[in-house]
């Protein structure tokens, strides 16, 4: 007897930018979903570029680890500096891990779990303040609690902005095709996204998947119903999770 694919007949909309939707939307039309991207943010360097360079030219020579919390922060940051790098790396999640790999560096210090809080923990179980300086290589919405955290705990902390987050601009008939079709779930893999998404669409009756604990903290206060959040805060976790959510609604239904 065939089986069945686990996302068959289920529409999911994916709110990534367009350069990060691909992987995801092809993991859903593999389970037998139907992905409908819908790009709410985009990335680029910051206007003030020039200024960007050289702060970080002196700044990557002066701090003794380097901290990314992003693999976009990894991406743009070797945009912005080509010469090798005498610091020790600390990333928020395996993503980021591999992405700073794919560039010849290893992080030697990962979290367990993948959120700026948990990275603040890790840098207080091994590393000693006062003998440590962290550059935190972040884009313009980046939360500030790693920043103040770090602070607190005695870190000689400097952020660097090497990328911005902006929304991306939907045309009317692009808004009106989504609006149109039914959705069975909708995912949000930041709190960027939510924002944007509310602005464009409002509140909708629909069911919410989010990628980890912050983003779900963002989802709740504008007023969706967030009925998925991994434990692993990765896409691969956030798929697994959306299987088993389909998975029982289904069971529910026998």
């Amino acid at each position: 007897m065939e089986r069945t694919l686990p996302l068959a007949g289920k529409r999911i909309l994916i709110t990534r930018s367009k350069e990060q939707a691909s992987y995801f939307s092809n993991q859903v039309q593999a389970l037998g979903g139907t992905p409908l991207e819908v790009p709410l943010i985009q990335f680029s360097l910051p206007l003030n570029v020039e200024r960007v360079k050289d702060e970080l030219e002196c700044a990557v020579y002066q701090y003794d680890w380097l901290v990314f919390t992003s693999v976009n922060g990894v991406n743009f940051f070797f945009e912005l500096v080509n010469k090798r790098l005498p610091n020790k790396i600390a990333a928020v999640g395996n993503k980021t891990k591999e992405a700073l790999s794919e560039w010849g560096y290893n992080a030697e210090l990962v979290p367990a779990k993948f959120s700026a809080e948990d990275l603040v923990e890790a840098f207080k179980k091994e590393v000693n303040p006062m003998h440590s300086s962290v550059l935190l290589i972040q884009g313009n919405l980046a939360r500030p609690i790693l920043r103040e955290e770090l602070l607190r705990l005695g870190y000689n902390v400097k952020q660097i902005t090497v990328y911005e987050n902006h929304p991306f601009p939907l045309i009317q008939e692009e808004i009106e095709s989504i609006l149109s079709k039914k959705t069975d779930l909708v995912t949000f893999t930041s709190p960027s996204t939510v924002t944007n998404y509310q602005k464009v669409f409002g509140i909708q009756d629909v069911p919410v998947a989010v990628i980890g604990p912050v983003t779900k903290q963002a989802a709740e206060k504008a007023g969706y119903s967030v009925v998925i959040c991994p434990d692993e805060y990765t896409i691969e976790g956030l798929i697994k999770a959306i299987v088993t959510f389909f998975s029982k609604s289904k069971d529910n239904l026998i």
